[in-house]
């Protein structure tokens, strides 16, 4: 017997929206009189914004008969998906979870857009300016009605959207459970706004990985992944790809700054944009890490994808960096290079870097991800394929990182004597951070904010309940412990008899010139060997290995190390540091390579495991979860993900390219677990 634990009435883990308890205040009537629209007139499941707006236009269907099917099927499958302790003070699950599988319920959604359940810190939530997901719908049938139009390109499109993004109506807390005097921020994220201009209907802040990092949230609990619930979603923006993955809503919005919507899109069969840099607004995001950070689109289609990010993109006054995008795309429509054609005049090169066998777990993804090469082929384009085992990368690194990177292309090399090969694997995963950058944006987003009770990074500690967890090999540090990180660094020195000191540093101010010498470095490494070749874009695996078991070890990213010693000066004294210096990586997430960059990837599905191997857990003295032997194989038919990825504002060449190759294989497959409910 399958048992699920979940909190109480009054505080369960995703905010009133358990399937066991969910409640429809202030549109209780109006849900509950849900009635079906008939099978010949449009099926919710898999739907298109097309398909929306095409039933919409001949009378088939309005915003309101769409919300409310969307509603049931939240109401359904969005109950918590891991046992767990429920902590008696919170009625949350604050410690070591366990996965379930067969759960039938995903978790993905935080905070639903109906009144009564939108804040904590206004229960009476009866502001008519701000009027909920279903009075929206209402508003905009009625002009439809009226006018026989769509009022713009998402007209009535239920979207959610990852609880990092300011919402003026809704709590956003990034997961966290933070006792905000005020847990509405004052105003929209510049993403939701544009949404909400193009006449999407806001359904839901969707559950997330705590800062955007991790499977859970202390607010919101584990989400489970669709085609398995006892793995990951994808971390980070796992629930927003889980909803709309599973059909409980049309698409989400996400936000990278590694992996974060990559990773999810390939664990749950979607399509995810990343785009250039500059071409979405960030303002009103609560910060991982500024210079990284970019929002996604999580769609079932390229189409839709495309149709999303239209209505996103350009400059944004608040986000200085979107100028940079002023007349550097078409002026038409993006979705108009989502119409799948033949790539006969494409080149496209292959990353076999990234198509690496490091043990058992890799096998299979890079099995499915040899069959995409072959399908790539038959759209036409040319692909330019090295061959397993070789680069197209080698011979450009050699050539420009002495010259744009010379430190740290003396400190990966090594010895001159007997160098370390750099791979383009070295500088993806291994890109220099930027001291105090963490606690710099957050601490001006809460600022800000201007909330009469968390003002700082400090404030946002002292003013929070966390989860925790013993550590676990590969999994993100508990949130408590990162936000600590961002106000201190901690360095250990052996002294001139070799005793260890170590000296804590306070991260004041802000140093970001690592990374823009790197994000120079691997932009110029890029963009001339897509030159030499004359590609027009470059295709690898997203990741090479499937969604792994929640809560449980995963796959080493750092797995071979060179060791070197070097001297440090202080004013203390002269000291030394033991370095390990990374010489083989993989991306046990996804490769990130489009973040380091800031170019832009679309992430499509390209196809199903067989089999898979997990990581045993071992329990170290400390009560820390290690990695122990690989198991398997396990039969399991699992996502996997395949990223074209483009130079700086190259997003039509890509969508047109995506758009081929989805039509030429259709690899998307909704998840069994999840059907069509019976009315």
């Amino acid at each position: 017997m399958r048992t699920i634990t979940t909190g109480t009435d009054a505080a369960s883990p995703q905010e009133g929206i358990n399937r066991k308890r969910f409640s429809l205040k202030g549109a209780g009537s109006i849900l509950l009189a849900f009635a079906c629209i008939s099978a010949h007139a449009f099926t919710l499941e898999e739907a298109t914004i097309a398909q929306v707006h095409q039933a919409m236009l001949k009378g088939q269907l309005t915003s309101q008969d769409l919300l409310k099917q969307y509603m049931k099927r939240i109401s359904a499958y969005n109950g918590t998906c891991v046992k767990g302790e429920v902590d008696s003070a919170t009625g949350r699950q604050l410690g070591i979870v366990t996965p379930v599988q067969g759960a039938g319920q995903l978790n993905a959604l935080l905070t639903l857009n109906v009144r009564g359940q939108r804040s904590k810190t206004d229960a009476l939530d009866n502001d008519p300016n701000m009027p909920d997901a279903m009075e929206t719908a209402a508003r905009l049938d009625a002009e439809l009605k009226r006018t026989g139009k769509l009022v713009g390109p998402l007209h009535g499109i239920p979207i959610v959207v990852k609880d990092q993004f300011d919402t003026f109506d809704m709590r956003t807390t990034a997961g966290a459970l933070a006792n905000y005097a005020n847990d509405r921020p004052p105003m929209d994220s510049t993403v939701v706004a544009r949404l909400r201009a193009a006449g999407a209907i806001i359904l839901a802040k969707s559950n997330m990985g705590e800062y955007a990092s991790g499977d859970r949230s202390t607010a919101g609990g584990a989400t489970c992944n669709p085609y398995d619930t006892s793995r990951s979603a994808g971390r980070s923006s796992g629930g927003s790809a889980a909803a709309v993955s599973a059909n409980l809503t049309m698409c989400g919005i996400g936000e990278e700054t590694g992996p974060s919507a990559r990773n999810p899109a390939a664990n749950t069969s979607l399509v995810a944009i990343v785009s250039t840099h500059s071409l979405l607004s960030r303002a009103g995001l609560i910060p991982a890490s500024a210079t990284l950070d970019r929002p996604g689109v999580l769609c079932r289609s390229v189409a839709d994808a495309a149709t999303v990010l239209d209505v996103l993109r350009g400059y944004d006054p608040k986000d200085p960096a979107t100028a940079a995008s002023v007349g550097r795309l078409p002026s038409k429509p993006l979705e108009t290079f989502a119409a799948p054609a033949p790539l006969k005049n494409m080149r496209i090169g292959v990353i076999r870097d990234f198509m690496v066998p490091f043990s058992h777990a890799d096998d299979d993804s890079l099995r499915v991800s040899e069959q995409a090469l072959a399908d790539l082929r038959k759209t036409g384009a040319t692909v330019v394929d090295p061959g397993a085992g070789n680069s197209l990368f080698t011979a450009a690194i050699n050539e420009l990182m002495p010259s744009i990177a010379p430190q740290r292309y003396k400190m990966l090399r090594g010895s001159e004597e007997h160098p370390t090969p750099i791979t383009l694997r070295m500088l993806s995963e291994d890109a220099p951070s930027s001291p105090g950058e963490g606690r710099y944006f957050l601490d001006r987003y809460l600022k800000n904010r201007g909330d009469a009770r968390i003002k700082n990074v400090s404030d946002l500690i002292a003013n929070s309940t966390f989860f925790t967890h013993p550590a676990i090999d590969g999994v993100t540090t508990p949130p408590k412990k990162r936000l600590e990180d961002l106000l201190t660094s901690k360095r250990t020195l052996n002294d001139k008899n070799g005793a260890p000191v170590t000296f804590t540093t306070p991260l004041e101010g802000l140093n970001t010139e690592g990374w823009y010498a790197n994000r120079a470095l691997m932009q110029a490494i890029i963009e001339k060997v897509m030159a030499d070749n004359k590609l027009d874009a470059l295709v690898y695996p997203t990741k090479t290995v499937p969604a792994p078991r929640l809560a449980s070890p995963v796959e080493p990213t750092f797995l071979v190390y060179r060791t070197d010693t070097i001297t440090v000066t202080r004013p203390e004294g002269e000291f030394t540091q033991t370095r390990k210096v990374p010489t083989e990586v993989r991306g046990s997430l996804t490769w990130r390579l489009s973040p380091s960059l800031g170019f832009p990837t679309i992430t499509v599905p390209a196809g199903f495991t067989r089999e898979v191997y997990d990581r045993a857990t071992v329990i170290g003295k400390d009560g820390s979860f290690k990695a122990g032997e690989l198991e398997g194989p396990l039969k399991a038919a699992l996502p996997v993900g395949l990223d074209f990825l483009g130079d700086a504002f190259s997003e039509p060449t890509l969508l047109k390219i995506a758009a081929s190759y989805e039509n030429a294989t259709h690899n998307r497959h909704p998840p069994a677990d999840f059907p069509a409910l019976t009315h």
